[in-house]
């Protein structure tokens, strides 16, 4: 038996090819990488980000101006301190500094921080279980496609709880994969590719609406909303335009308050 990482339930086999296995909780639905593996760290380097996010850094931004004025800021208080964890190249720093809200960011890659930095950002550089942030700080965080990548998502979420204020938002943006997707996966294991589909080994976690919902209850979130938003594609290669025409990948969006 695999017990889940984040309710600690009974999980089973969904989807395996090679080495890879991913099982998915009977209780919280989570669907999540078995064994978790070593730290992709390196991955995220300077050609990475240059490859990524700095090639298309107006459209992200855009994508994500979008997303505050049509959903985020009817949630959001209209000034604060805003810590924006895995905040890469600093995208979202940048719109929110342009919002006038007093911005911080935290990523672990040398390149970003660097970058971040040389245009006046103060950014955190180490993991978030390694700062000593203190208590009641932020009045927002934010976590755009980070959580599904962490060997220890609940260490995460207890920490943002640790430095929000009462009442302070937490935003959590992650892929969505459904299980029609698991499906197809499958059905494609055998060609020893199917692993791109599901972003792994990298996505170590694959959350639902009711993962959100058992997290919600369990760390003591307010669940304001939760959405879903169509990915952002750079529509470059084959695999993006598959993926946004034929499979409809989508983001899960979870917007809570904490409660203290």
């Amino acid at each position: 038996m695999v017990k889940c990482p984040i309710c600690k339930s009974r999980s089973w086999l969904i989807w395996k090819e090679k080495k890879h296995k991913v099982f998915r909780c009977k209780n919280c639905k989570v669907a999540f990488l078995y064994p978790i593996p070593e730290s992709s760290e390196k991955i995220y380097n300077r050609k990475y980000f240059e490859n990524w996010y700095l090639r298309y850094y107006d459209k992200r931004k855009r994508y994500f101006e979008k997303l505050f004025n049509n959903k985020l800021k009817n949630y959001l208080p209209e000034q604060g301190k805003i810590l924006d964890v895995g905040c890469g190249v600093g995208i979202f720093l940048d719109i929110m500094k342009e919002k006038n809200y007093d911005v911080y960011g935290q990523d672990i890659s040398p390149f970003a921080v660097e970058y971040c930095r040389k245009n006046g950002f103060n950014i955190f550089d180490k993991s978030l279980s390694e700062l000593n942030l203190p208590e009641n700080f932020f009045d927002i965080i934010t976590m755009f496609d980070v959580i599904a990548h962490l060997k220890n998502p609940v260490k995460y979420i207890k920490i943002c709880k640790r430095i929000l204020k009462p009442e302070g938002i937490l935003i959590i943006k992650t892929p969505y994969h459904s299980v029609c997707l698991f499906l197809l996966a499958n059905i494609f294991s055998f060609t020893g590719k199917s692993k791109g589909l599901l972003h792994i080994p990298a996505q170590i976690f694959h959350f639902s609406y009711k993962t959100f919902e058992y997290m919600s209850k369990n760390f003591n979130f307010s669940k304001i909303f939760m959405f879903n938003i169509r990915e952002f594609f750079p529509d470059i290669i084959s695999i993006s335009l598959l993926k946004k025409f034929v499979l409809n990948e989508k983001s899960i969006i979870f917007i809570g308050k904490n409660k203290k």
